[in-house]
């Protein structure tokens, strides 16, 4: 496998013998065999990552892990969203854009805090959507049973990109859609000690 990572500490000055134990990051991982049709790209930051997959319609997939939602947290999360901004407007004339990650907010409507609203104002500022319907299936689920929510979503500007878009209630593999041009899967899996986002070709 190969893959392209930042984690929270990438950026940290600390030399690397006095840096805590990472807390967290993104990451994409492809199968080395894909290698020369993946290209790493350097936008973003240590939430955002971006690589470039020639195809026979070359995708430009974007992953995210946006900031938790607490007390005047809407500005970091507004500064990835431009992040991811720069990014599409930089590729969308010659990639077919794909968003994919822990969002941390909903396009539900039935929840509106301020990341929610953020989010639901981006999606439609930049033309991104599920493509298809999706079910009101959870992806999120507190620890101890607090709370649950849709946070985790594939989003394409273009909706003939989606074949499928299933979700997978309570499973490792929380999200899932499949691409019907070059017959690729993205899945979001989620597990206890993070998530992990992965192309796999049928």
């Amino acid at each position: 496998m190969e893959d392209h990572t930042r984690c929270s500490d990438t950026d940290d000055p600390l030399d690397s013998f006095k840096l805590p134990k990472g807390k967290g990051g993104v990451s994409i991982l492809w199968p080395s065999k894909w290698s020369s049709k993946i290209k790493k790209l350097k936008d973003g930051n240590e939430r955002v990552i971006a690589v470039n997959i020639t195809s026979t319609n070359d995708i430009c997939l974007i992953n995210a892990y946006m900031p938790t939602h607490t007390t005047n947290s809407q500005h970091e999360y507004m500064e990835c969203l431009d992040i991811i901004s720069d990014i599409i407007q930089k590729y969308e004339n010659t990639h077919k854009i794909v968003l994919a990650g822990d969002l941390n907010g909903t396009l539900q409507t039935s929840r509106a805090n301020k990341h929610d609203k953020i989010l639901r104002q981006f999606t439609g500022d930049v033309n991104l959507t599920t493509g298809v319907e999706i079910e009101n299936t959870h992806t999120f689920f507190h620890h101890a049973g607090n709370s649950s929510s849709q946070i985790d979503y594939i989003l394409v500007q273009d909706k003939n990109l989606v074949a499928e878009y299933k979700i997978e209630d309570k499973s490792s593999a929380n999200t899932y859609i499949q691409l019907p041009d070059d017959k690729y899967q993205y899945s979001s899996k989620k597990n206890n000690k993070g998530k992990r986002y992965s192309y796999q070709q049928q």
